[in-house]
C-alpha cells in the first residue's frame, strides 16, 4: 500500500537578521514563493503545507496556493527560540492521515523537486528511519579551543585534499521521517538515520544578508 505523504514548510514573522525574510526577492520573486515553485512538481508528494502565523506569506506564494495549502501555526511555534520540532507536532495533531513528512526549510533556495523525489525514493528503499539533507566537505577542518587543532587530518604529514576523509554538513534544506516515530521520540531525526546528498551550493542557508547576496549571484 502507498504511503501518504506530505510537505511542511514551516515559515514566520519577526525574522531579526533579515526582515520578513520570507519575502525578500529572489529573481524577482519573493524568497517563499520561488521555493515553492521549485518544488511543485514533486511526483512523491500529495500535499503542501505552509505552517505560518502570518496569512500574508502564504498569499505571496500566488498562483501557488492552487496546490498548496494554509496551516495556521501557534504563537507558541512561532517564537524566535521555538523549536521546528513544536510546529511539527501541532500540524501531526491536526493532519493526522500522512504516513511520511518531508519537513522542509524555506532558508535553502537550492532545493527542487528531483531532489525531493529522489531523496524520498531513497528513504523508503532503503529503510530508513529517518533522512536529512547534506553536503560533502573535504575541507580540512580544525576545532578552536585554547590551541587549535585539527580534526580530520596530521598536518605533519598533509594528505592531498582528494584522498582526505570527507565530511557531510547538514544544509538544513530538509527532514524526512515517519509520522508514527515522530510522535515517539519527538525530534525529526532518529533511529537508523541516512543522509540525501546536495550540490555544494546548498550549503549556503539564507541567515544574514551576506548569505542572501550569495545565494542571488548563484541563483541568476
Amino acid at each position: 500500500m502507498k504511503k501518504k505523504v506530505a510537505c511542511l514548510i514551516p515559515v514566520r514573522s519577526g525574522s531579526k537578521r533579515i526582515k520578513n525574510k520570507n519575502l525578500v526577492k529572489i529573481n524577482r520573486i519573493p524568497l517563499i514563493k520561488f521555493i515553492c515553485k521549485k518544488i511543485i512538481n514533486s511526483r512523491k508528494i500529495d500535499q503542501f503545507f505552509i505552517a505560518s502565523d502570518n496569512i500574508k506569506i502564504y498569499q505571496a506564494i500566488g498562483k501557488y496556493k492552487k496546490k498548496i495549502d494554509f496551516f495556521k501555526r501557534s504563537k507558541k511555534s512561532s517564537t524566535s527560540n521555538a523549536k521546528s520540532e513544536v510546529v511539527i507536532e501541532e500540524f501531526l495533531k491536526k493532519n493526522d492521515d500522512f504516513d511520511i513528512i518531508v519537513f522542509l526549510q524555506a532558508t535553502n533556495p537550492f532545493i527542487n523537486s528531483n531532489y525531493l523525489d529522489e531523496a524520498i525514493l531513497k528513504f523508503e528503499k532503503e529503510n530508513y528511519d529517518s533522512l536529512l539533507s547534506v553536503t560533502k566537505s573535504k575541507s580540512f577542518l580544525w576545532k578552536n579551543k585554547k590551541f587549535t587543532k585539527p580534526i580530520n587530518y596530521n598536518f605533519k604529514r598533509r594528505k592531498m585534499s582528494q584522498v582526505i576523509k570527507s565530511y557531510f554538513i547538514e544544509n538544513g534544506s530538509f527532514y524526512i521521517f515517519y509520522k508514527k516515530n515522530f510522535l515517539k521520540f519527538k525530534n525529526r531525526l532518529h533511529k537508523k538515520i541516512g543522509t540525501f546528498e546536495m550540490s555544494k551550493n546548498s550549503m549556503i542557508e539564507i541567515d544574514d544578508f551576506q548569505d542572501l547576496e550569495m545565494a542571488r549571484k548563484l541563483l541568476k
